[in-house]
């Protein structure tokens, strides 16, 4: 017998394939890209329980429509008169004499030495009894009932003066009192040979 037989007379196997050839294939990880969220509208957080986390997405959406419709309120102005006092008569002999406004002094000046006078008396710094003859009774009585309050010096800001009549003159400022700012508006009516304050409202 041969050497290339096996003592049991079979024929040597073929050799095993070798290590390299079973490898599998590498390959790579695949890269998932994160998942993106929509945003959406957030109402800010209220105050008293439900908290803005335990209500759902289309309540806080209602809620925020709801705040962006609604609108400031405005101011509500204060009207400066005693209704209890009479105002001046109307009788042409013993009542007041209107005076037109070729008459009278010039209204852009006027309203604004009147708005500062009336600021000052509002603010507490200028004594009240220096409006009697340029207010009309019923203002200058609603303005001895009204409190002055005394919290700092009033710093007048702009003054605007328009005559829609003759002898009428719209006249509305703006002064700052401390870190607020405030409003006067008022009418002055040529009354006697001089303007002298119909209407009044602070807001």
């Amino acid at each position: 017998m041969t050497s290339d037989l096996i003592s049991d007379g079979t024929a040597p196997r073929s050799a095993a394939p070798t290590s390299a050839a079973r490898q599998p294939v590498e390959r790579r990880p695949v890269k998932r890209r994160p998942k993106v969220r929509r945003p959406y509208l957030a109402a800010v957080p209220d105050c008293e329980p439900p908290f803005d986390d335990e209500r759902s997405a289309t309540s806080r959406i209602q809620q925020l429509r709801q705040g962006v419709k609604a609108k400031p309120r405005p101011i509500a102005p204060d009207k400066i008169l005693d209704a209890e006092v009479p105002g001046w008569s109307q009788d042409a002999d013993i009542g007041v004499r209107r005076t037109a406004t070729a008459e009278l002094p010039a209204a852009q000046r006027s309203g604004q030495l009147l708005a500062r006078a009336l600021v000052e008396v509002l603010s507490g710094q200028r004594p009240l009894p220096q409006l009697r003859m340029h207010c009309a009774p019923e203002v200058f009585a609603g303005l001895q009932g009204r409190p002055i309050s005394t919290g700092g010096l009033s710093h007048l800001l702009t003054v605007r003066v328009c005559e829609p009549a003759d002898g009428v003159a719209e006249v509305s400022a703006v002064f700052r009192r401390g870190d607020r700012v405030r409003a006067v508006a008022f009418r002055i009516q040529g009354v006697d040979g001089r303007w002298r304050v119909t209407a009044l409202q602070t807001a």
